[in-house]
């Protein structure tokens, strides 16, 4: 699996970057995308054209995660792109409601599981504000976790088990978390995905980069910053 990192900040991002997204590209050529944050798609069409993505999947609808998908539906009508099949949890229902016209919709559960394009896709609830999952592909031998965002280790723990590679939500420092919170802090990031994979930090906050990578540091071997990597 090819991965480009279309956006990695959460809440917002810097001048000239984006929210959260990635595009997945398999071994047999097909483009999975998830999530879609504000910036992503004018990040995308540097890799892809807007018609060639054969699947979307929104981890969940919180703006910096599905933003750009209303400015896709814009972009399908104009260019008269066939329907692309969109993935995601069916609350908050005005959200899931604002975004389904336009799409072939499903529903992400804990029991889905999507077999498509020579890869397995399945799905792991995450404790979060909203409705949320974090996303388990694996192709062949490889298996890489997009942890979304989240608040408990427990759910890490769940979802990377025996990951190759894991992008995790590494918003908040230690010093600066506090027990409602609404994500995990980088060091509960990094002592709840295993050792020996590697880890990706993302969901990140404006100007804290370094200090999240330092703080990474002291708790995982193989933890940097997102960037474009293969698995």
């Amino acid at each position: 699996m090819d991965v480009k990192v279309l956006g990695c900040y959460g809440r917002f991002a810097p001048v000239g970057g984006a929210t959260s997204g990635y595009l997945i590209s398999t071994n047999s050529g097909k483009n999975i995308v998830i999530d879609l944050g504000s910036g992503c798609l004018s990040a995308l069409q540097k890799y892809i054209k807007i018609e060639d993505i054969d699947l979307i999947i929104a981890s969940h609808l919180h703006f910096d995660h599905i933003s750009d998908i209303g400015v896709l539906k814009y972009a399908m009508g104009f260019l008269k792109i066939k329907t692309i099949k969109l993935y995601m949890p069916s609350t908050p229902n005005d959200m899931h409601n604002i975004l389904s016209g336009g799409f072939d919709t499903a529903i992400i559960d804990e029991n889905l599981v999507i077999e498509d394009f020579g890869v397995k896709i399945e799905f792991f609830k995450n404790h979060h504000p909203v409705e949320t999952y974090a996303v388990k592909i694996t192709e062949g031998e490889k298996v890489l976790v997009y942890t979304s965002d989240c608040m408990i280790c427990e759910d890490v723990l769940n979802s990377t088990a025996g990951a190759n590679a894991v992008i995790g939500d590494a918003c908040i420092l230690d010093r600066d978390h506090t027990q409602n919170a609404a994500h995990l802090s980088v060091k509960s990031l990094c002592e709840s995905v295993p050792k020996d994979c590697n880890l990706y930090l993302s969901h990140l906050t404006l100007k804290l980069e370094k200090d999240i990578q330092k703080e990474a540091n002291c708790y995982h071997n193989n933890a940097r910053l997102i960037e474009d990597f293969t698995i």
